[in-house]
């Protein structure tokens, strides 16, 4: 059964509308010098486990005439990862390397059950990733997009959390612009709704997204409940800025059916337990061509067991199980979200509820994540009650926006920048002022140099590191302590190469063999513009003293 008409005459909707956003993010975490690396690691897993498990879902629903009516944010660092065809054909030999060491797992010993499982779910991700995709993801998610059966969006250029940079405005620009014209020049539109990296907004933003084209974009809850003037039915009142533009509130009441560690759904007992993975117990003579590979023993994703408990030895994984659980809480999850519409005191036919969540959760951290996504959408399709819509429909068809100015937030752990702008990481942002002053004047010196001289090379490499060095994932993960020295290395690399690259530009002496290091390891971007980094309205920001309110604890540039 496919889903009812989502849009009626005059762009008003029927029923209660849900807006479900995926917003799939990786930091760009290439290391060409490494013939493994964890970073790397991290978009293999994300490759087999969510994204390729997201072109299944979609091919059955469309298989079963069920339109998912899903926004799908991918960020333009993914972008740039889904398109690294060195990267691909890695990911290619990695994926069957894992299906052999299942198939091997599964000749003997305990758990040949289980291996086999996990032999035929690799081997079904390798047919969806060479027969389904042709090796070209992104082009699946065209497809999906032009057919009009998901909604893609994007966000910031290289994740910045945006907040940290308002005092530089043209930072922040800069980010949009690129961002927004590396989507449109894979996808050959611009996007309709744009997601504020960690939810961070700070006021004045909106006229920026207006500027790239933007009509809605993603806020945390409370930057709709202390907005001024706050509306009287919270989160399920869009708001709409003085500018137009509309922004969507988290509904946290929901989201944590999904999200929270404590009382979400992936901590169930019956579903696969992540941590646990096969490749830490089995003997040499099977990993043999992995180690050879790798070098090391990186997660493989030979995952066996459930959660179980927290206090039991972990049991094995119940496939069946586990997908009579996933099935079960999608209909909660439907449940819940109608009776939430029935009981907030107001006109169930009227409101949004928003549910934004990472879409490397489902798959990933929540196996049957994916699983439960394609169970929700078909429950939808079974009712009339609530109606799953896109987020630019959802703008059409909200007759009834709350007027007001969203209020300062973020969805860290406290709802404000601390969890980007800390003691541990005050040390990041006065060097990237530092640079950006540089930058500006190197812009005005540089800008007009070919660019395939040294100069325009070196200027362009300089915008594109420089560009890295403000993703939110390095201070997040410093502060989190969850490889923190791992991140630290990786912002020092960074802030390296911008460090050299803005000297050699300054003194006039381009070494050519660095700036082809530097275009090796970071090349994100390829066709990147450097007008991009001109201001388009604000004028110049004064000194990096003035600018910054931290003091750096390291050397700085």
């Amino acid at each position: 059964m496919g889903s009812r008409q989502q849009i009626t005459d005059g762009n008003e909707t029927r029923g209660g509308s849900l807006v479900l956003l995926l917003h799939a993010h990786l930091p760009y975490c290439r290391k060409p010098k490494h013939p493994v690396s964890l970073e790397e690691n991290w978009f293999f897993e994300a490759l087999t486990e969510c994204y390729l498990q997201l072109v299944r879902v979609l091919d059955r629903l469309e298989r079963d005439g069920i339109t998912p009516r899903l926004t799908l944010s991918l960020s333009p660092t993914l972008i740039c990862l889904l398109g690294d065809q060195s990267l691909l054909d890695q990911y290619r030999r990695r994926l069957a390397l894992a299906e052999k060491i299942a198939e091997r797992d599964a000749q003997s010993g305990e758990f040949q059950e289980a291996a086999a499982r996990q032999a035929r779910f690799f081997a079904e991700t390798r047919h969806t990733w060479e027969e389904r995709c042709g090796g070209d993801p992104l082009g699946v998610f065209r497809e999906y997009a032009e057919t009009g059966r998901i909604e893609l969006a994007t966000t910031a250029a290289t994740h910045a959390f945006l907040p940290a940079y308002q005092a530089r405005p043209h930072i922040v620009e800069s980010q949009i612009r690129v961002g927004i014209d590396c989507f449109e020049k894979t996808f050959e539109h611009r996007p309709g709704f744009f997601w504020l990296p960690e939810c961070g907004y700070f006021p004045g933003i909106e006229t920026m997204l207006e500027a790239a084209g933007v009509r809605a974009f993603g806020l945390e809850s409370h930057a709709i409940t202390r907005a001024r003037p706050a509306p009287e039915r919270g989160v399920r009142s869009p708001l709409r800025c003085p500018n137009g533009l509309v922004g969507f509130g988290r509904d946290e009441a929901i989201s944590r059916l999904v999200w929270s560690a404590a009382e979400g759904y992936p901590g169930h007992p019956d579903y696969r337990e992540f941590h646990r993975d096969r490749i830490h117990e089995l003997p040499e003579s099977i990993l043999g061509e992995w180690l050879r590979e790798t070098g090391v023993r990186l997660p493989a994703g030979l995952k066996y067991w459930r959660v179980t408990g927290p206090e039991q030895e972990k049991a094995l994984y119940d496939a069946r199980a586990a997908a009579a659980r996933a099935r079960e809480h999608a209909e909660h999850f439907l449940e819940v979200v109608r009776r939430a519409d029935r009981d907030d005191g107001g006109n169930p036919d009227d409101g949004i509820r928003f549910a934004p969540f990472d879409a490397e959760l489902f798959g990933h951290w929540w196996f049957e994540g994916p699983l439960w996504l394609e169970e929700l959408f078909r429950a939808l399709s079974r009712q009339n009650e609530l109606v799953p819509v896109t987020a630019t429909e959802a703008v059409a068809g909200c007759h009834r926006p709350a007027e007001g100015c969203p209020a300062p937030s973020s969805w860290g752990d406290r709802g404000d920048n601390s969890h980007w702008i800390n003691r541990e990481t005050d040390w990041i942002y006065p060097i990237l002022f530092e640079a950006d002053h540089r930058l500006r004047k190197l812009l005005q010196r540089h800008g007009g140099a070919p660019g395939n001289s040294p100069e325009g090379r070196a200027l362009r490499q300089a915008c594109r590191t420089f560009l890295l060095a403000q993703a939110s994932d390095w201070p997040f993960m410093i502060r989190a302590g969850t490889a923190a020295d791992l991140a630290v290395r990786h912002m020092e690399g960074l802030l390296g190469r911008l460090r050299r690259l803005l000297a050699d530009l300054e003194d006039g002496r381009i070494d050519r063999k660095f700036l082809s290091e530097c275009e090796a390891t970071d090349r994100a971007f390829p066709e990147l513009k450097v007008d991009h980094f001109t201001p388009a309205r604000h004028a110049g920001s004064g000194s990096p003293e003035k600018s910054a309110s931290i003091q750096p604890r390291r050397q700085t540039l």
